[in-house]
């Protein structure tokens, strides 16, 4: 097969395919509204590791039935979004329910400043370099380590800063 054949091949276009995803990829789009307000309004800094991982998924199984209309169907798609949303709203209950597995599930905040005082075996474990620290500290609106009581990198990825009282 030539490279004049390849290219052909790859811009061919066949109409029937082309309705078949534009068709798929409306209804997907109207489930994926309907998804993320059923979801509720935790925005996606607010999501846990598990939490992302099935919205990655959901992804993955939206566009296979976006994309290969012939080879995952919609219905099949449906069932795929369906079986994760289950999943997540049971994760999301049983968190909030028992405390135990909490615990298990969800990472504990990971103290990186106390007393203006950078504290370098937290930065290891969190994977924070000094820059980033710093970068952080200016979006908060400081520039002075000795001004922070304390700082977290918190269950959502972000950095949250409490400046000392004068």
């Amino acid at each position: 097969m030539s490279v004049f054949e390849i290219i052909e091949n790859a811009l061919s276009i066949d109409l029937n395919t082309i309705l078949a995803v534009s068709f798929s990829t409306a209804i997907v789009a109207f489930l994926i509204v309907f998804v993320i307000r059923w979801l509720g309004n935790k925005g996606l800094g607010q999501l846990s590791t598990i939490e992302l991982i099935i919205i990655l998924g959901l992804g993955e199984a939206v566009g296979q039935s976006m994309l290969n209309p012939s080879q995952t169907s919609i219905p099949q798609g449906f069932t795929v979004v369906i079986i994760a949303i289950a999943i997540f709203k049971i994760y999301d209950y049983l968190g909030s329910r028992y405390s135990k597995l909490s615990k298990v599930i969800v990472p504990d905040p990971i103290l990186l400043v106390k007393d203006g005082k950078i504290i370098d075996e937290s930065m290891d474990k969190a994977r924070i370099s000094r820059k980033e620290l710093e970068s952080y500290m200016r979006l908060s609106g400081t520039d002075d380590i000795s001004t922070i009581k304390s700082s977290h990198l918190e269950i959502n990825g972000q950095v949250s800063f409490v400046k000392k009282e004068y």
